[in-house]
């Protein structure tokens, strides 16, 4: 009988990701997990957001912060510019977040269309870059001469989070670093990233290579 409660903050979705988090807090019982858990529900569907201007994101990040344990379903992200935008991006910000992982494994009884015996594990920065760039349009919509533009950032603090993370990660999993920022084209900004890899790869010893770029062929972890 479980006895310890733990408080879990919910972030409702939209659509498809509301059902599949519905069917996932189904079987999340204190009998089934050995602690009781206490779930406590942000509305972050696209109508909400909307309404409240995004209030109710930060609202759900701040109490994040407070309990340490968050779940959210899948959300939409309208197209239209100048909008409610990802809530992903301020869910992240609002916790501080630096990194995404993604691990992919294998479906027992399916066979993979080439040899891959471990996990593939894609790590990228969860903030800055394209997530809250400034961008716009200049010239005459749906002429020759409209442009568009951007202008992004990378902070040299996520950069070693991420570089680090990668190595641990590729350490544990006894696989290799594949990366490939195009640091050539950009030196500048690109090569912050590329820059911090190799102090990260000295500090862990046990990584199995250093980062390669994304035109040569390597294992991927």
């Amino acid at each position: 009988m479980a006895t310890t409660i733990a408080r879990v903050i919910v972030c409702d979705g939209d659509e498809t990701g509301q059902e599949l988090l519905d069917q996932s807090l189904r079987v999340m019982t204190g009998d089934l997990l050995g602690v009781s858990l206490q779930f406590e529900h942000f509305d972050l569907s696209l109508e909400n957001r909307r309404a409240t201007n995004n209030e109710v994101v930060r609202e759900a990040a701040a109490a994040m912060v407070e309990t340490g344990l968050g779940l959210k379903a899948a959300t939409i992200t309208p197209p239209e510019m100048g909008g409610v935008g990802s809530p992903n991006r301020l869910l992240r910000e609002g916790i501080g977040g630096s990194v995404i992982v993604r691990t992919g494994r294998r479906i027992p009884g399916v066979s993979p269309v080439v040899a891959t015996n471990k996990p593939i594990i894609v790590i990228r920065m969860a903030v800055g870059d394209a997530y809250g760039a400034d961008e716009g349009r200049e010239g005459t919509p749906g002429s020759f001469d409209e442009v568009a533009w951007r202008t992004e950032r990378i902070d040299r603090s996520v950069c070693r989070f991420v570089s680090e993370y990668s190595f641990k990660a590729a350490a544990q999993a006894h696989g290799i670093v594949y990366g490939g920022p195009k640091w050539t084209v950009s030196p500048t900004y690109e090569g912050m990233l590329k820059k911090r890899w190799t102090p990260r790869r000295n500090d862990i010893p046990t990584s199995p290579t250093a980062p390669s770029s994304l035109t040569r062929p390597t294992q991927v972890c």
